[in-house]
C-alpha cells in the first residue's frame, strides 16, 4: 500500500471516528433540558453532515481497499482475521448508517444501536489490524 493511500485511510478513519464519537458525547451528555423536552446540541447537526460528508469517502476507499489491499494479500494468513474482522465491521457501519438513514421506528433504534457500539469498537479493530502489521 502506498504512503499516500495508507495516510488517507488512517486520515479519514480517524476523522470518521472522532466525528462519530464527538456527535454520540454531545447527543447523549449535552442536551438542553426545556419544558417542552430535551433540545439537542446545536453542534450535533454540523457534526452529523461531517459525519456523512467523510462517510462518502469512507466506502469509496473501503472500495479501493477491499478491490486492492485485501485481494492481493489475501494469499498471506498474516493478519487475515484481523482484517476480516475490520472489513465486516466496515461493511455493517455502511449498512446500518444507510438505514439511519432512510428508516424510522424499530429499525432505525435498532441500526441506531449498531453503529453506535460497532463504530465505538470498531476503533479496536482498526488498531488490531495496524498493529500486527508493524515489524
Amino acid at each position: 500500500m502506498s504512503p499516500a493511500l495508507r495516510a488517507a485511510i488512517l486520515t479519514l478513519g480517524a476523522l470518521l471516528w472522532l466525528s462519530g464519537a464527538v456527535w454520540l458525547v454531545l447527543h447523549f451528555a449535552f442536551t438542553q433540558q426545556t419544558p417542552w423536552g430535551p433540545l439537542p446540541n446545536p453542534w450535533g447537526a454540523v457534526l452529523m453532515r461531517m459525519h456523512g460528508v467523510l462517510a462518502v469517502g469512507g466506502v469509496f476507499l473501503l472500495g479501493w481497499i477491499v478491490g486492492g489491499h485485501t485481494i492481493e494479500r489475501w494469499g498471506s494468513a498474516r493478519n487475515r482475521l484481523s482484517g476480516l474482522a475490520l472489513a465486516g465491521s466496515a461493511a455493517l457501519l455502511v449498512a446500518s448508517g444507510y438505514a439511519l438513514y432512510y428508516t424510522t421506528g424499530a429499525v432505525h433504534e435498532v441500526a441506531s444501536r449498531t453503529h453506535e457500539w460497532l463504530g465505538a469498537a470498531s476503533l479496536l479493530a482498526a488498531l488490531a489490524h495496524w498493529w500486527r502489521n508493524r515489524p
